[in-house]
């Protein structure tokens, strides 16, 4: 709980920082939309007794920015992301399907060009609550599809990482075109079966997402 106080506190800074900015800057907010490749890091072979391989899943949510430099662009975004992994137990194909509301911070440096095409590198924190967690699989012709806790499978509903990535905006029409590919590493621990706490299990999640910002010039 403390950690997260922490990073309630910094965001709401960079919040504030950025209000304050707000007037003399360019403004910018649209919608995302993509796919991407999930799996588990940490001690995954004591916990499911075999490596899980990677599955897909989408992810669908909005953003809101402010340039306050031609270098230098801040953003929050919110998502809708699936991630979880897969792996095969007897023969039998299991998914897990971990999904959450996620909330990141891009700290951007945009790279200006004469022409249309401005490149962009960024990084920061991540902070995602637990939404759903299920587990999935098919023998037979028989589908199953349970609640983790059901199958005695305790997950944590918070989960904190940080992401890096990069992308390129493309002006069209009254504002750019964004494609962007990050990866977002959990750092939390989410493993949470009493009698096994003793290993970890972390997030890995690799999107790439496609969407349109419109641009509101100086304020």
């Amino acid at each position: 709980m403390k950690r997260f106080t922490h990073i309630l506190a910094a965001v709401a800074l960079v919040v504030v920082f950025a209000t304050s900015q707000a007037f003399a800057q360019d403004l910018r907010a649209g919608a995302k939309v993509g796919f991407g490749f999930s799996n588990f890091g940490g001690d995954t072979q004591e916990l499911f007794g075999v490596k899980p391989d990677s599955k897909t899943g989408f992810a669908v949510g909005a953003f809101f920015g402010i340039d306050l430099h031609k270098y230098f662009r801040l953003q929050l975004d919110g998502q809708y992301v699936q991630k979880g992994g897969k792996f095969t137990e007897e023969g039998v194909d299991v998914k897990a399907k971990v999904d959450y509301f996620e909330f990141l911070v891009p700290f951007t440096l945009t790279i200006p060009t004469e022409g249309s095409v401005t490149p962009r590198l960024f990084a920061g924190p991540a902070i995602a609550f637990e939404s759903s967690c299920k587990l999935s699989g098919e023998e037979g012709g028989i589908s199953v599809d349970v609640d983790c806790s059901t199958a005695g499978v305790e997950s944590k509903s918070t989960d904190f990482g940080i992401f890096f990535g990069g992308g390129i905006d493309l002006a069209v029409g009254p504002g750019a075109l964004m494609f962007d590919v990050l990866y977002n590493l959990g750092m939390s621990n989410t493993n949470d079966v009493p009698e096994a706490d003793q290993y970890e299990l972390k997030n890995k999640n690799i999107p790439g997402l496609v969407g349109y910002a419109f641009l509101f010039g100086g304020m």
